[in-house]
This record gives C-alpha cells, structure tokens and sequence, in this order.
C-alpha cells in the first residue's frame, strides 16, 4: 500500500514539474546557457516597396488649378489614409506586376525595389517638366504587420518609423502565459521571396539582433506551448493536481483490492 503510494505520488509530481510554466520560459531579456545568443547585426534598413504596395502621392503648390489637376476635387486630408479604405484607394497608387504605378498625366512611374524618399525623388522627376514650385509628399499606406497564434490574432498599423518585436506584440494585448516565446516566427516578403526567421525571443541579445524591428506586412506567429494542454502553471495547481490523482489512484487500488 504504502508502495504504491510513493509510486503515484513520484510519477504525478515528475508530470506536474515536467508542464509546469517557469520564469524561464516566460521572462524576457534572459542570458545563460539555456537561452541562445543572436549576432549584434541591428542595422535597420529601409522598407523597399513591393509589388502590390499602395502609394499615396500629395502634390503641393500655388497654382490651385495643378493641384486640383494632381490631386483631385477632394481634400487629400479627410480621406482615411489606409489601403483599408475603399474610397480612400481612389487616391492612391497601386505599384502592379510590372513594378510601375500609373500616374494621372505622365504615365508609368517605377518605384519597385525604392526606398520612401527614393519614390519621392522618382516622382518629382517625372512632374518636373510640368510643374513649377512645387513639392511632393510620398507615402507608403499598407505599412500594417498581422499577429497571429497565441498572441492572439489581428492586424495592426505600423504607427512609427522604427517598431520593435516587444512594441508590436504589445499591441496585440502581448503574449499569453501559455506561448512559447523560444519558436517565435516572422513571416517577411522579400524581393527574392517569402522568408521565415525563427527566434527566441527570451533572448536578451534579440536587442541587437536582425529580428528586432518589424517591417510592412511582416507576420509575427506565436505557438502554443505544450504545458497548455496540462492546464498548470502554478505550484497550487501542481499540488491540486497531484492530490486529486492520488486520491483517484488510491480509490481504485481500494475497489480493486481483494
């Protein structure tokens, strides 16, 4: 009896321990030899424009009737600047399978593979020989990254320059106690294709790393953690679980008992 005591008692605290959440596999900015350590490569480039993106082009200048030539009837500045918007793509410019988008009155423009401030130069070219003291404002509208798994799910606006994994995920709602934040991966389109970058994000070396700023429609994917399944991540859940399955195992030795 008192055998079979230890054993069940032995077998359920090794499970309970072995699904049990600890502070290092939630913790951020950890070090050690159980976390991996990223190469200082933090050099943040760019985002270069793909097919597929949306332009917004705002022409600047003292002759109303070029602006409204350029512009449209409309106030650029109520329309809701997101690719979201149905109407609000009307005055946007879709960069198509050739790498071009078409612009009202000079034609193709190419702007595949540039840089913000690179289209911007790319487009004033173009209105030089037909516009006189002007400027342009050029921007990217999808600049959106999605989060999916057990951060939850969802699209977001990129709302700065420069964001970060920890910045984006908060404001998915972060990570839930249950995700593996040793196999995060980030889904990103590249000119050479879709590439997937798996990382620990535990990693205190993730600062400095190429994994640390997130880019337009890059995809953040957070899986579930097996200790889920168990449903423990508290020592009282541990010790409830090891008193209910001692219970349960010495009621049946006793029904089974001759």
């Amino acid at each position: 009896m008192k055998k079979l005591k230890y054993i069940i008692f032995g077998c359920v605290l090794a499970l309970s321990l072995f699904s049990c959440m600890t502070t290092k596999k939630v913790n951020y900015l950890q070090s050690g030899k159980h976390i991996p350590e990223y190469a200082d490569t933090l050099i943040y480039t760019d985002y270069k424009l793909q097919k597929g993106d949306y332009i917004y082009i705002r022409v600047y200048t003292l002759d109303e009737e070029s602006q409204r030539l350029f512009n449209g009837n409309t106030n650029n500045n109520n329309v809701q600047q997101t690719s979201d918007n149905a109407y609000a793509r009307l005055y946007f410019y879709l960069i198509g399978e050739d790498g071009c988008i078409n612009y009202p009155y000079v034609g193709k423009i190419k702007l595949l593979g540039l840089e913000s401030r690179e289209a911007k130069v790319a487009v004033e070219d173009k209105l030089q020989n037909m516009l006189h003291n002007f400027s342009i404002d050029v921007r990217l509208m999808n600049r959106t990254f999605s989060v999916i798994g057990e951060s939850g799910s969802g699209r977001y606006q990129i709302p700065k320059e420069k964001l970060n994994i920890f910045q984006a995920l908060a404001m998915s709602g972060d990570m839930s106690t249950y995700s593996d934040r040793s196999k995060i991966q980030l889904i990103r389109q590249t000119e050479e294709g879709t590439v997937v970058k798996s990382f620990d994000l535990r990693s205190k070396s993730i600062i400095n790393s190429e994994f640390y700023y997130i880019q337009p429609n890059d995809v953040i994917y957070v899986p579930f953690d097996g200790a889920r399944y168990f449903g423990v991540t508290h020592f009282t859940g541990i010790l409830s679980l090891v008193i209910s399955t001692l219970s349960f195992g010495l009621l049946i030795y006793g029904l089974c008992k001759p």
